[in-house]
């Protein structure tokens, strides 16, 4: 059964759901401080006082039959396949074009002025265009749209301890016009050319197996398991934080995040910015993509000798 809302209303059921369902709060201090609003990682009790002033969308991510399963309540569905390409050339779920994105955020009822919070959950099975894993690309492909309030849900649906609802919300379509996009997610030549650069750091977020195998040539391993696991955050960023000051990252310095296509560098990137690393993008394309064209430089134990 589908429910027609506004947003009003839809907010004013998360309001009422939440109240009952708020945990403890689970993100890291070191990601919540010296920030003038909130942070890109939130908990349910981050979002809290957001809706006294604002419009909240949730947005589920996840594919309609698992949003039909079980969703947090008045959570929108915008399944992840809607916003990023299928397997093209051997890349994985790529951020769709502006003029593309435009027609299915516009549908779906979302406007530039939301507070819209992203979620997915942590799926069994191999990753595909379908996994509901690192919700972070999607925070991604929306801030490089001109969405400046965009967060993501630590935890994802596991996250709500309340009833889950199986009604669906459809929001009425919105007039959005995609005037505010801006460079975030960068390409092939663009990493080609910041190689060798002083004060910039190609950070490939893959776990050191698959890095040690092979990477971008002059890139530096960040694993993801140093801060989440792929749906949930750890409790502490002193890891991640050693190994950036090891590295010699600045928080003015250029970063450029990589992994095996794109999804853990998004969620490298967002607690990067949480961090207070200003200049951050995102190689969409990433190892998959680069690996495939034989001028690149690559290291590592499949590229010796």
């Amino acid at each position: 059964m589908f429910k027609k809302a506004t947003l009003s209303i839809t907010a004013a059921a998360i309001a009422l759901s939440i109240a009952g369902s708020v945990a403890n709060a689970k993100v890291p201090e070191a990601l919540l401080q010296n920030k003038s609003g909130p942070a890109i990682y939130v908990d349910l009790q981050h979002v809290e006082p957001l809706k006294t002033k604002e419009n909240v969308v949730f947005v589920d991510i996840r594919t309609p039959d698992r949003y039909a399963t079980g969703h947090i309540p008045g959570a929108i569905n915008i399944p992840r396949e809607q916003i990023e390409t299928p397997v093209v050339s051997g890349v994985i779920g790529e951020t769709k074009s502006p003029e593309e994105l435009q027609a299915v955020l516009s549908k779906a009822g979302l406007k530039y002025d939301d507070r819209i919070i992203v979620y997915g959950e942590k799926d069994e099975g191999p990753l595909a265009p379908t996994s509901g894993r690192y919700a972070a690309k999607i925070y991604v492909s929306l801030n490089e749209l001109g969405f400046e309030k965009v967060h993501v849900l630590d935890g994802g649906v596991s996250a709500w301890t309340g009833e889950l609802s199986k009604e669906a919300t459809v929001l009425p379509p919105s007039d959005l016009k995609l005037t505010k996009v801006k460079p975030v997610i960068v390409d092939k030549s663009y990493v080609q050319q910041a190689l060798g650069k002083e004060n910039t750091f190609v950070l490939d977020a893959r776990g050191s197996n698959g890095f040690d195998d092979g990477h971008i040539k002059g890139s530096y391993n960040v694993p993801i398991g140093l801060f989440s696991d792929a749906n949930t955050l750890t409790g502490s960023v002193d890891a991640l934080v050693a190994r950036l000051n090891e590295l010699g990252v600045k928080k003015d310095s250029e970063i450029i995040t990589t992994c095996g296509w794109g999804w853990a560098a998004s969620d490298l990137l967002a607690v990067l910015r949480d961090l207070g690393y200003t200049n951050i993008k995102l190689y969409d394309g990433s190892w998959t993509e680069w690996v495939q064209d034989p001028n690149t430089p690559k290291a590592g134990a499949k590229f010796q000798g």
